[in-house]
């Protein structure tokens, strides 16, 4: 691996493995509990019985949120609004079911939602353009549409989304669908969804990092060179029903770079490169494939190229 490539990678890790937001210092918490009583101000003693109570109120505060969910089922639909976190008591526990077909969480700019279970929304989770937001130790499951739905915007840090250590299942579309974005997917289980995996546009920026992606109806994780900067490493692609990884090409340079991963049991090809035009070979130098990839019994193949 030559320098430039290795102060690549350290630089994404750098920028996604550090934590996205900084709350310390004048922070107000808010507390919600579905069993609450009818005397409630928001408090650990009188907290709201909705998650939207509690919204209302750190809409108004000029301090940066803390909620604090405990567990037990909210139906309900919630916008986070601007420098809010949420935090569930317990994330198989504590659960934002969706009480209409639209997305169960809107996540806005400098949010966090952390040990939650969403479910049952058109979109489990929509992060909205131009907003910096982390998905951490959520189960995102049983939405109609995408997982987790994230929208275009500037590659730049400060738009950056996170999902880390979550948990995407049985979604009607991808269980993370991302629009052109910088972002960083780690160490989180994303399986059983309709569509893809993962499915990321061009042009994006991304460091994709341990995770297990396995029994999704399409590909595992379907990418797009043309613009794209995306490092992934210690990731396993097992038991899709399409391929592993997909990688699609239109003739524009990218790098995309496959490290240290392990791709089995996939009902196609292990890794799949896709032309999609008459395209020069050389367009494909941008994606690299390290030595220390694994393969074994994918139904047609390691590796192929159409």
């Amino acid at each position: 691996m030559n320098f430039i490539k290795t102060a690549g990678i350290i630089s994404l890790a750098l920028i996604f493995i550090v934590p996205f937001l900084s709350f310390a210092g004048n922070t107000k918490d808010i507390y919600v509990n579905a069993k609450a009583g009818s005397k409630q101000d928001g408090s650990a003693t009188y907290p709201y019985d909705t998650i939207k109570e509690a919204l209302k109120k750190a809409e108004k505060s000029s301090k940066k949120v803390e909620i604090h969910v405990s567990n037990g089922v909210y139906k309900e639909n919630i916008e986070i609004p601007s420098k809010t976190k949420i935090f569930g008591e317990d994330k198989d526990k504590t659960i934002i079911k969706a009480d209409d077909n639209e997305p169960a969480v809107k996540m806005n700019h400098k949010t966090e939602i952390n040990k939650i279970t969403v479910e049952g929304g058109s979109y489990g989770v929509v992060i909205d353009d131009e907003d910096r937001a982390s998905i951490v130790k959520c189960v995102i499951k049983d939405n109609d549409k995408d997982g987790v739905k994230i929208k275009a915007a500037s590659i730049e840090d400060k738009y950056a989304a996170s999902i880390s250590e979550s948990e995407i299942y049985d979604n009607g579309r991808s269980g993370i669908y991302s629009e052109k974005r910088r972002l960083a997917i780690m160490d989180s289980f994303i399986h059983n969804n309709e569509g893809d995996g993962i499915d990321i546009a061009a042009g994006s920026s991304a460091w994709i990092a341990g995770n297990k992606v396995k029994e999704n109806e399409k590909s595992g994780i379907k990418l797009t060179l043309d613009g794209s900067n995306i490092w992934t490493k210690n990731n396993t692609f097992y038991n899709n029903d399409r391929e592993g990884l997909e990688v699609n090409a239109y003739g524009g340079a990218g790098r995309i770079d496959v490290n240290k991963s392990k791709f089995y049991k996939n009902d196609r090809y292990g890794i799949v490169k896709v032309n999609r035009g008459n395209l020069n070979a050389s367009v494909w130098n941008g994606f690299t494939i390290q030595a220390d990839t694994i393969y074994w019994e994918n139904k047609l193949g390691n590796i192929a190229e159409k």
